[in-house]
């Protein structure tokens, strides 16, 4: 199972047992440590859900002729140098979001100097407005750069059609489809069927320039710490190489608001769900009849809403985040380099706050002080290890 696969699965495995076909029921926010050690509680996200969405999850490119500056600037976000390569580029910067994203930054090619590659995860690209997803694609593009990568994620909020649905219309020989293979993986318990942790299916092969996945994304988002309230099932497009580049160029300059029925019929140019048999001739399965949920699910995401998922830190969360991804490296430099050095640093990044920055500092501090988790040491000792400071008072 591919990485991200897998990474999908453990996230609907750590949510609520439910089977394919139960109904939603509404959760307590449960929050989940991220891969980069970040503990993010969400709210509710309904408020975007309701029907049919469609969002970018997945952006990468390759452009020949640039710096990393001038590409950290048009993507945003903070980033910081790795130490060691990215995807055979010998240099290469990292941003991590506090909701387990990343974006990464390769450069420094032999005999291609000037060449960036950007890889960006969908917390990054999915928390952009429709209009700056479409201005780095045309900038991309003006740079005679290309796309390697896009997946196009349409959301089905409305519980047209279930994953159970979906798998079964697989098994049933109903899916005409460009690939010759589909995957559906599912996680159980002990209980066997009855006890259902998360369900994928995917269609074609990782290696193809066009891979589509099917999966509770509700699971998924219930596994973060978000209250989810509604079915929520996901089909994710993954387009690489010359389909993305192909795609990305299209959708560079074609009005946002044509960008679903754009989408759709990508989708339905790789898949459909038909009233045919397996054992039918090509000919007859492909002027089969449209199942009518597949029918239904690909007009309404026809009328979908381009959304922008975006929900603010709490105090509380970045101080949580700050403490877990920083805290080793805060201890390990006032060893070295001692406090003073930290109160400058301080005192520096005051002035380079952004709007995100001012936002934290009007939240009020809570009632109780807040105190990282700490071994006790024998009296009078004051230590620092890579874990972080290690003191206890006389």
């Amino acid at each position: 199972m591919h990485e991200e696969e897998r990474e999908h699965m453990d996230e609907l495995a750590a949510g609520p047992a439910a089977g394919a076909d139960s109904a939603p029921a509404p959760a307590q926010p449960r929050p989940q440590l991220s891969i980069t050690g970040a503990q993010t509680a969400y709210g509710t996200l309904d408020q975007y859900l309701p029907g049919f969405t469609m969002s970018t999850d997945w952006l990468a490119f390759t452009v020949p002729h640039s710096d990393v500056e001038a590409v950290q600037e048009l993507v945003g976000g903070e980033w910081m140098e790795a130490k060691k390569g990215f995807n055979g580029y010998p240099r290469a910067w990292l941003c991590v979001t506090a909701g387990g994203g990343s974006g990464r930054i390769g450069t420094g090619m032999l005999k291609r100097e000037t060449e960036v590659h950007v890889s960006l995860s969908g917390d990054i690209v999915s928390a952009w407005p429709a209009e700056k997803v479409q201005a780095v694609r045309l900038w991309v593009r003006d740079q005679g750069g290309h796309c390697t990568r896009t997946d196009l994620a349409l959301d089905d909020c409305a519980g047209c059609a279930t994953l159970a649905q979906v798998i079964a219309a697989a098994d049933a020989g109903q899916a005409v489809m460009r690939w010759n293979i589909y995957d559906a993986k599912r996680r159980c318990s002990y209980k066997g069927t009855e006890h259902v942790h998360g369900e994928m299916i995917t269609f074609g092969s990782r290696q193809s320039e066009s891979y589509l996945r099917v999966y509770d994304k509700r699971m998924e988002e219930l596994a973060k710490g978000r209250e989810i309230t509604t079915s929520w099932v996901r089909w994710e497009l993954e387009l690489k190489k010359e389909r993305a580049d192909l795609a990305s160029n299209r959708l560079a300059v074609l009005p946002i608001d044509e960008w679903r029925e754009f989408t759709v019929g990508l989708l339905k140019a790789c898949i459909s769900f038909r009233d045919t048999a397996p054992d039918d001739p090509s000919w007859i399965r492909c002027r089969a009849e449209e199942l009518p949920w597949w029918r239904a699910l690909t007009e309404g995401f026809k009328r979908s809403r381009l959304i922008t998922l975006k929900v603010d830190r709490t105090l509380e969360e970045a101080k949580d985040w700050f403490s877990r991804a920083m805290g080793p490296t805060i201890a390990a430099l006032a060893h070295a380099a001692g406090r003073e050095w930290i109160d400058q640093v301080i005192q520096a990044g005051a002035t380079r706050w952004k709007p995100r920055h001012h936002q934290l500092m009007k939240q009020s501090e809570p009632d109780r002080q807040y105190r990282l988790k700490l071994r006790s040491l024998p009296l009078g000792e004051e230590t620092a290890t890579p874990q972080g400071v290690k003191r206890r008072d006389n």
